[in-house]
């Protein structure tokens, strides 16, 4: 294929939802662990170095706390006070294993996320979005190269607009990912701290904030997932391409330009809705 062919092609299939289809693959099926194992270390740094001694400060605060509040209904002598004894001391001994253990627990999340992904995949495919994973300029090569250097050309005046919002919608959708990863990373650097925070009844909801949080943006790749699969199935069928080689390239553009301008715009919706679905999942 020549290269303006070529170019014709590729703004087809960018138009038609390809274009973002297999970095979205790529990035959310990624752990974020694997996706950059540099920034995850330096965000088990930060904790190690920096947040795990205020965590050992902000237990010995609450422990001190909750043993005082308990003190004060334990009578003298009474089989009560050793029933509240033993439960604060084993309160204790749990939270401190769970504060120690914390990154244990986030893995889990992750793990599940991967795990929901992978089900997501079976069933829903967000590469090329047509048939066999081609996109729409792969499906449409041969009336592309059938068209001539004209028609290419009138072509490609046409994609111009739709081709700018589909690429403004996939990069809005790419730093969405990316920003995804970055918020993984600072919540892994402040891991242990919300466990201390269970601990007392008046910071316990600043601890579930932060496990919300934390499912929400774990999730949030579930969703953004199923959202652009869906979106890319839909934009296949809108777009309507014909079956045979015979439909000329101009008319078929001319007759799906709504359409195919309201792929790129669509796609800025689409990744609204993915925040959406994923707050209202964990509770937000």
């Amino acid at each position: 294929m020549s290269a303006l062919q070529d170019l014709v092609v590729g703004m087809l299939n960018a138009v038609g939802g390809g274009g973002v289809g297999n970095l979205a693959s790529s990035l959310l099926s990624t752990s974020p662990e694997a996706w950059n194992s540099g920034l995850y270390q330096t965000a088990l740094n930060i904790h190690q170095t920096a947040v795990k001694p205020l965590t050992a400060v902000v237990l010995a605060v609450m422990f001190s706390m909750e043993l005082a509040r308990n003190s004060s209904r334990i009578q003298d002598g009474g089989e009560l006070g050793v029933k509240i004894v033993a439960a604060t001391m084993f309160k204790m001994a749990m939270v401190m294993a769970i504060a120690q253990n914390a990154n244990l627990i986030l893995q889990a999340f992750d793990g599940v996320t991967q795990f929901m992904i992978g089900g997501v995949s079976h069933q829903l495919s967000a590469g090329g979005g047509g048939p066999a994973g081609l996109g729409v300029g792969d499906q449409m090569a041969d009336q592309v190269k059938d068209a001539g250097m004209t028609g290419q050309l009138a072509v490609l005046v046409m994609l111009l607009i739709p081709w700018v919002l589909s690429q403004l919608a996939a990069v809005v959708a790419t730093v969405v990912m990316y920003v995804r990863f970055i918020e993984i990373y600072a919540l892994t650097a402040f891991q242990s701290l919300p466990f201390a925070l269970l601990m007392h009844e008046d910071t316990k909801p600043i601890a579930v904030g932060y496990f919300k949080s934390y499912a929400r943006t774990s999730l949030n790749a579930v969703t953004l997932f199923i959202c652009i699969a869906l979106y890319q199935k839909i934009v296949v069928d809108a777009v309507k391409v014909p079956d045979g080689t015979n439909a000329k390239l101009t008319q078929w553009v001319m007759g799906n330009f709504g359409n195919l301008m309201m792929a790129g715009i669509m796609l800025l919706f689409v990744v609204s809705v993915s925040q959406r679905v994923s707050r209202a999942i964990a509770g937000e």
